[in-house]
């Protein structure tokens, strides 16, 4: 009889034994699966997030898919202006000639450089009539109507600029460069003569010509400095 009981305690025991170990296993596997889980969704977020700051090529090209617009408007809101070593010369003399800021005043330099070449005026010529018609600021206006860095008086040249439809696109920096210079090309191809055209583009008769003496100065002026290291010089 005791042998008997003690076989059966030890049954008992056993089965005890048994089911304890499989709860226990089962409580250990769940702790080790979400364990697992939980470092998975970190390593994602993680991974996510440095890529986004390292470099990481997928993730670059997920941004780049996500928002093609301010990448668009990043690239062109930062344009690069680049002038020759002389140019760069000019441009440093006229601010100090001037007291304008080289920043401002240099894509007006580049303005003037490409629309010369493509017009086919020098373009120190066109520098030189800026400074002495507005003191290269873009929105200065006469009492006569003259507006703009090059001082063009937009209805007795209707067929260069649309001012109806834009009454201020001579105040565009671009576009009144690009006016004022078909303007002195017409005048210097009608008058086969820069000084006459200069006359003219002043609306001055004056056989003296003046005008056209303070414009060919201020361009001999730049042409030095361009030369000369943009050492100031006066004019």
């Amino acid at each position: 009889m005791f042998a008997t009981r003690i076989a059966k305690y030890a049954r008992h025991a056993a089965s005890f034994m048994l089911h304890f170990a499989h709860g226990g296993l089962l409580v250990a596997g769940l702790i080790v699966t979400l364990f697992v889980a939980s470092r998975i969704a970190n390593h994602g977020v993680q991974g996510l997030s440095l890529g986004s700051f390292t470099g990481d090529p997928a993730a670059v090209v997920a941004a780049d898919q996500a928002e093609p617009g301010l990448m668009q408007v990043a690239e062109e809101s930062s344009p690069s202006v680049r002038l020759s070593p002389d140019l760069q010369r000019v441009k440093m003399y006229i601010a100090k000639r001037y007291q304008v800021s080289a920043v401002a005043v240099e894509p007006l330099i580049a303005a003037a450089h490409q629309t010369g070449r493509s017009v086919g005026v020098d373009p120190l010529l066109l520098v030189a009539v800026m400074a002495i018609e507005s003191r290269f600021n873009p929105l200065a206006e006469s009492p006569m109507g003259a507006q703009g860095l090059m001082q063009v008086i937009p209805k007795w040249h209707p067929d260069k600029v649309d001012v109806k439809s834009d009454r201020g696109a001579m105040f565009d920096p671009d576009t009144n460069i690009r006016v004022g210079a078909l303007v002195l090309k017409e005048y210097i191809q009608s008058t086969g003569s820069v000084e006459r055209a200069l006359q003219q583009y002043n609306g001055s008769s004056d056989p003296a010509a003046p005008y056209a003496s303070k414009v060919m100065a201020v361009k001999a002026a730049l042409a030095q400095a361009a030369r000369s290291g943009g050492r100031f010089v006066g004019a």
